[in-house]
């Protein structure tokens, strides 16, 4: 189990656990919490997250992903450092503390 930590727009932390290999939209919704979605197969974009810390505590993306952030965010500083994910496919693999992006 890992510890994740989501910065709400009024900087409250809420922070719970996540299971090795779980995406963060999953984790979320066990958690009783919603997040903007659409297609939740990671071609909308509209579940795109800002990683604050950790970035390198998630599986690499694969190219469904890569595509939608160069797409949404395509001169964004954030995207080429990874710190851009979408919460229906990024899947953790250590601690990690994020923003949801809108």
């Amino acid at each position: 189990m890992h510890r994740v930590s989501l910065i709400g727009i009024d900087e409250q932390v809420t922070e719970f656990t996540i299971e090795e290999g779980q995406t963060i939209f999953d984790a979320i919704q066990d958690q009783g919490l919603t997040l903007p979605h659409g297609c939740l197969s990671g071609s909308c974009g509209s579940c795109r997250i800002q990683i604050i810390e950790g970035a390198e505590n998630l599986q690499k993306p694969g190219i469904i992903e890569e595509n939608t952030i160069e797409a949404i965010a395509p001169e964004h500083t954030e995207v080429a450092e990874g710190n851009i994910r979408l919460a229906c496919r990024a899947k953790v693999t250590g601690d990690i503390k994020f923003s949801i992006l809108k």
